[in-house]
């Protein structure tokens, strides 16, 4: 290893370490969830770091912001254990984690994605509106959507009959139980037709050759005028975070995107309109195409 090199790994060891206890001081002290000493320990790291979670932090939601603090740290600790090659190796607190906060993704589709998208508020809004969530996990995504939307109905899909039985938890615990429907189903199996007027499909989640497979599937299964949204990687060219972004994905044993290929993608199964739409510092990118135009 060259000098450069060695003193470029120091630096990263110890960047990391201060990155990797700093998310959990975050974590604690938004959730409440260590001892009182480990509390005022975190507390006062986050302090010097100019952050007062004893203050009021607006319209942050606190349980939201301690799950994705904590989910990267469940999430490479899975890794790096070696149970985390697949999505199928996280564990239950890594898999709730990560839900509670895709779960978020939701109320910043309302503010910053729906707005431009022609049609969609007025379809959601529609009694027996039906939307499609691939790859649902735990299910708090499906929840979160069905919350907003009174008259929206979500089909959860899933492969994994474990994380499934967590979604039926979360499910069952929320006051949207009777319209949100969970189905064990890889989306290259999809034989839904006209049914949605949304579809959201997180690639860096799905397997290249199920995405393949699925998308043409995904498309006939919109209504007329019905999105297709795909959350993908946000490569910009930076080389350390694009490579970031490759890495994680590969991790969960998805697909890597960048814009133009996800644009490409939904263009190859006949939808118009596509476009890849703005979205929040540590969001994905999404990219959307409309059935029909």
């Amino acid at each position: 290893m060259t000098t450069q090199s060695a003193e470029q790994t120091r630096h990263l060891m110890q960047s990391g370490d201060r990155g990797a206890w700093s998310l959990a001081a975050l974590t604690v002290a938004l959730a409440e969830s260590g001892s009182e000493e480990q509390m005022r320990a975190a507390v006062d790291l986050l302090g010097a770091l100019g952050i007062d979670v004893r203050a009021d932090l607006g319209e942050l939601d606190r349980a939201g912001a301690a799950a994705q603090a904590a989910a990267p740290l469940l999430q490479t600790a899975a890794l790096v254990s070696g149970d985390g090659m697949l999505w199928a190796g996280q564990s239950n607190e890594a898999l709730l984690t990560q839900g509670r906060a895709s779960a978020q993704g939701a109320a910043a589709f309302v503010q910053f994605g729906l707005p431009r998208l022609p049609g969609l508020a007025e379809a959601l809004a529609r009694p027996g509106a039906r939307m499609l969530d691939i790859g649902t996990g735990v299910a708090a995504l499906a929840v979160a959507y069905a919350e907003l939307f009174p008259e929206l109905t979500v089909i959860g899909v899933d492969v994994l009959p474990h994380v499934l039985g967590l979604a039926a938890e979360i499910v069952a615990a929320s006051t949207v139980a009777d319209r949100v429907v969970l189905r064990e189903q890889d989306v290259s199996t999809l034989d839904d037709e006209a049914a949605y007027v949304l579809a959201w499909i997180p690639a860096p989640f799905v397997p290249p050759g199920a995405l393949r497979a699925g998308m043409p599937r995904l498309a006939r299964a919109l209504a007329p005028g019905g999105w297709a949204m795909v959350g993908h990687g946000k490569y910009a060219g930076d080389p350390v975070e694009d490579a970031l972004s490759r890495f994680k994905t590969v991790a969960y044993g998805g697909t890597a995107l960048n814009d133009d290929q996800a644009q490409q993608m939904l263009r190859d199964v006949g939808l118009g309109n596509v476009m890849t739409l703005p979205t929040p510092l540590g969001a994905p990118a999404i990219t959307v195409g409309r059935n029909g135009f």
